[in-house]
């Protein structure tokens, strides 16, 4: 038998099993015939895996809008990963190189040429991104929204200080999207830039908190945050959210960082370190009573100077250790308690903004 022949739900199958990544990698398999084509653009698009680079392609390609459209009708998952600026080769390189040979001279390299370059990418990407935010409102079936931001690396600079390029208006465009089941943002290689009115005055947590009535699945790391983003706007007792992980550890964001730092409390509000991690602690608790049926409730830290990763357990209060190569949700060793976590944090001194 012809596989045309099969029944649609067994065409469905098929393309499913087959996948995305199989018609990105060659767009021309998806015109084998008008019925094929029906089946395979809804597997191609439902999963959408974008970097920097492949979303300026598809927005630059011929035929942009009908991708737009094909994208719009058949998007279930939007997944990015964004690396920051990655093309050091147009900047030119510094003039000298410091005679121990440890580091160049990143003031060398920084001049008005390579600052322009850097802002020109950095509106390019926060106009794809608006444009994405678009299609993903639009999408009907969009139910699982990754995103996955990391700190730029130039491979001779490896001591850059950080530089924000993601868009404080943007990203609350993207969590515009109705009925999303699954949030997950680790944002941890650039804070969000406000616009030069809102400075101060707005922030992404309520924008995430605002989700929590039809979310499932949760899991946040971002370098400025607050316990809005665990915080009901409207009373529900029945929540269908099951899993909430919430990293507040920055230690291992990137091979190039050396600084231990934690997440740091949106906005002027003082108290430190220890007082977010306490009021985010006390609204997973308070969110906790709202949810039907929870599952995971996790808040991550570090311990200083061993930079062990601590999973705090909401639901039981265990505190656990977690190995390097163990995910945000594992079951590491059981500890007593986590205060010698606080103590070290005072004993030490630590800045909770070392490279903010």
């Amino acid at each position: 038998m012809s596989l045309l022949r099969l029944p649609p739900e067994i065409l469905i199958q098929v393309m499913d099993h087959v996948g995305s990544s199989y018609f990105r990698e060659d767009l021309g398999r998806l015109t084998v015939c008008k019925r094929w084509f029906g089946f395979a653009r809804t597997a191609c698009f439902k999963d959408l895996q974008l970097s920097q680079k492949t979303l300026r392609h598809l927005l630059s390609s011929r035929d942009v809008g009908r991708s737009l459209l094909l994208i719009k009708d058949s998007l279930e998952i939007l997944d990015l990963e964004l690396k920051g600026f990655e093309d050091w080769s147009s900047i030119p390189e510094p003039q000298s190189y410091p005679q121990n040979g440890n580091a160049l001279d990143a003031s060398s390299w920084d001049g008005d040429l390579g600052r322009a370059l850097l802002a020109a990418w950095t509106t390019v990407l926060d106009n794809g991104l608006a444009q994405l935010a678009i299609i993903a409102r639009e999408s009907r079936k969009l139910r699982i929204i990754r995103i996955q931001a990391s700190s730029e690396n130039h491979p001779l600079l490896p001591h850059l200080p950080r530089r924000d390029y993601l868009s404080l208006s943007t990203i609350r465009a993207l969590l515009s999207v109705k009925n999303l089941m699954v949030l997950e943002l680790d944002l941890c290689g650039t804070l969000l830039i406000p616009r030069q009115e809102h400075r101060g005055g707005f922030h992404v947590c309520t924008s995430i908190g605002a989700l929590l009535t039809t979310l499932r699945r949760l899991r946040l790391r971002m370098r400025s945050i607050c316990a809005d983003v665990l915080r009901l706007q409207h009373h529900d007792t029945s929540l269908r959210l099951s899993e909430v992980l919430i990293n507040l550890s920055l230690s291992n964001e990137s091979p190039m960082t050396t600084s231990a730092a934690y997440s740091t409390r949106c906005g002027s509000t003082g108290g430190g370190f220890l007082k977010l991690k306490a009021d985010i602690e006390d609204q997973a608790e308070a969110l906790a009573a709202h949810m039907a049926s929870p599952k995971i409730i996790r808040i991550l830290t570090h311990s200083l100077p061993q930079l062990k990763m601590r999973s705090l357990d909401v639901l039981t209060g265990k505190c656990m250790i977690l190995a390097d190569d163990m995910a945000w949700e594992d079951d590491g060793k059981t500890v007593e308690d986590d205060s010698d976590l606080e103590s070290e944090i005072l004993d030490d001194g630590f800045s909770t903004s070392s490279d903010e």
